[in-house]
């Protein structure tokens, strides 16, 4: 077991622990956080956690150290094995689990690893994860022998979504899986659907030997961009390591972003009676004017699944998006942001439609969105900076103010947000055209920079 004083701070992070393997993730920090975490979960009673892990190097290694620690917390441990992080949270409700842990790193590189924790059917994140560092410190555990099952969590899993298709999609998909852990699930649920499907990169291999574990970072959709131009498809689609994102390509093969290729499910919802979705402050007006022009609406809420998914219960929405590709749906078995469903879904939704995915943008109102701008900034400032700056446009202006400020201009928005996990302020920026975005952003970074000056910061 790990000493208490090893356990390096920066891995507890604001939704999930995650470090560097070997340096900051060993097999005896992992044990002794299980053994905290199990001894949280459980409350002197007996607890029922699952366990499953994703394809890296270390995490056949990690995961036994988890249900080792799980079961010196004297929790009785459920292991699915390799698994996407998904259906690590599909078992807990559909085998009624107190928690459950996924060993991955989801889309980040290969030198990471770490732990996604769940208590019940909860994120278990923030001050959670605060508590659980507070807890491993003071160093009261559980001692206790957990008992170990394996169990096969596939069939339950493929029986509940196979009741949810009717088999009448008549797409044809590319699937570029990236050798991660959608592998096991996203071609077999879209075919489900009655989709054709080709897929790309279908073996697993969690070294990622040929693109990204993050199929959106830059120049990661090369291939299958390539071979969604040269062929006869409706959509290409891949999925991230650990298969809890999904990034879309038009027929064309053009990158659609995750606010933009959630507008076919908005209107195969919408066609019975107008919905209320949800998503974050960094949503395109796109999304906005399209679901408001059929008389719904979108409530912005703050940025990270749990605050999505507290609006989708305040305001019972059927659908919630975030910008990064996590889709969640109100649905009472996938409850949670699975990208091999999300792609059954879209592939359903679209197929609905007498357009494609690509004219049905061209159709929606357009807007001009820059990219996510990052600004060092010291964290015992950079709310006091966005404070600052929210003074600075409250008088004219309209504003979200739910996650540091959207602020609302003739035409588009700007919004800055300070940083959940680092030293950061976060921009973006969005209007009707590329010129109008720049006039926006310029008026934004002014009033950040006279903001930093203030408390004797630079903005470099």
């Amino acid at each position: 077991m790990a000493d208490r004083g090893s356990l390096d701070p920066n891995i507890f992070r604001a939704y999930d622990i995650r470090g560097t393997v070997g340096e900051q993730i060993t097999p005896e920090v992992i044990r002794l956080i299980a053994r905290g975490f199990g001894t949280m979960l459980a409350q002197g009673k007996r607890a029922t956690v699952v366990v499953g892990r994703d394809l890296r190097a270390a995490a056949q290694e990690l995961s036994a150290a988890v249900v080792g620690g799980l079961r010196r917390a004297g929790c009785d441990v459920l292991d699915i094995g390799e698994a996407p992080t998904p259906l690590v949270y599909f078992a807990i409700g559909h085998w009624d689990c107190d928690g459950g842990v996924g060993i991955t790193a989801s889309h980040k590189p290969v030198a990471f690893n770490g732990l996604k924790l769940r208590r019940r059917e909860y994120p278990f994140y923030g001050d959670d994860i605060a508590a659980l560092f507070r807890f491993l410190n003071a160093g009261q555990f559980a001692d206790g022998n957990g008992s170990y099952q394996q169990r096969d969590v596939y069939a339950d899993y493929f029986e509940v979504c196979a009741r949810k298709f009717d088999g009448d999609c008549d797409l044809r998909i590319y699937l570029d899986l990236g050798n991660g852990c959608g592998v096991f699930n996203a071609q077999r649920l879209l075919e489900m659907t009655g989709c054709s499907v080709d897929t790309l990169y279908a073996q697993p291999d969690g070294s990622f030997p040929n693109r990204s574990p993050d199929p959106m970072e830059p120049g990661a959709l090369d291939t299958a961009a390539a071979a969604v131009a040269s062929g006869d498809y409706d959509l290409g689609m891949a999925i991230d390591a650990d298969g809890d994102r999904l990034a879309v390509l038009d027929d064309h093969g053009a990158l659609v972003s995750p606010d933009r290729y959630v507008l076919p499910m908005c209107a195969h919802l919408m066609a019975g009676a107008p919905s209320t979705f949800v998503s974050e402050v960094r949503c395109s007006r796109t999304a906005l004017d399209f679901v408001r022009q059929r008389g719904g609406d979108i409530s912005l809420a703050a940025c990270g699944y749990p605050f999505i998914l507290a609006e989708m219960s305040r305001v019972s929405a059927p659908l919630g998006f975030e910008t990064t590709g996590h889709i969640f749906f109100d649905d009472p078995d996938i409850k949670f942001d699975d990208a091999a469903f999300c792609a059954a879904n879209l592939a359903v939704a679209l197929s609905h439609q007498d357009l494609t995915l690509r004219e049905m943008l061209e159709q929606a109102p357009r807007y001009y969105t820059s990219p996510e701008q990052r600004l060092a900034c010291p964290d015992e400032v950079k709310h006091t900076v966005v404070a600052d700056v929210i003074e600075v446009f409250r008088p004219d202006h309209e504003m979200n103010t739910v996650d540091g400020a959207r602020i609302e201009f003739e035409g588009g928005w700007g919004l800055i947000r300070a940083s959940n996990t680092g030293e950061e302020l976060v921009m973006r920026f969005e209007a009707r055209t590329s010129e109008e975005c720049d006039a926006i952003a310029d008026q934004v970074l002014a009033a950040v920079a006279d903001a930093m000056a203030a408390h004797g910061v630079a903005m470099a």
